[in-house]
């Protein structure tokens, strides 16, 4: 009964911390392509561009929150799967257990990274590029 509650625990927040972030993409891809769509138009359209760049990291940064939020609660699901696992007898069984003693996750590029690595990594080069977005209009100016 416990095992079951955890699982679901465990499949809902790993659906939604998936669904959040496939939410984050869609939406950073609109506000990418109505930055490169205001930088076509030129004439004041550029200046557009900058507080769109400001809003990708503004979106980032919340979006970030919230996966790190879900990443908890996913941890604490998993606690709970491993402390059941402790009733197995059979090692290969043991799931949880397994993966969370994996030495080489996230050690080295080459390595298997989790999905929070990913997720973080994403989110640290989407905001590099929403910088560099909303600072594109004045280096326009700037050589132009």
């Amino acid at each position: 009964m416990m095992q079951e509650h955890a699982w679901k625990y465990f499949e809902l927040h790993s659906q939604q911390r998936m669904t959040v972030f496939n939410f984050y993409i869609t939406i950073i891809s609109l506000l990418i392509a109505g930055s490169g769509i205001c930088l076509q138009q030129g004439g004041n359209l550029i200046y557009l561009t900058s507080a769109l760049g400001i809003f990708i990291i503004f979106i980032t940064f919340i979006f970030h929150k919230l996966d790190s939020r879900v990443s908890f609660l996913i941890k604490n699901a998993e606690k709970a799967l491993r402390k059941a696992e402790d009733n197995y007898d059979n090692e290969e069984m043991k799931i949880f257990t397994s993966d969370h003693n994996n030495e080489n996750l996230n050690k080295t590029m080459r390595s298997l990274w989790s999905y929070g690595k990913c997720f973080r990594l994403s989110f640290a080069i989407i905001s590099c590029l929403g910088f560099m977005i909303s600072i594109t209009p004045m280096v326009i100016n700037f050589m132009g």
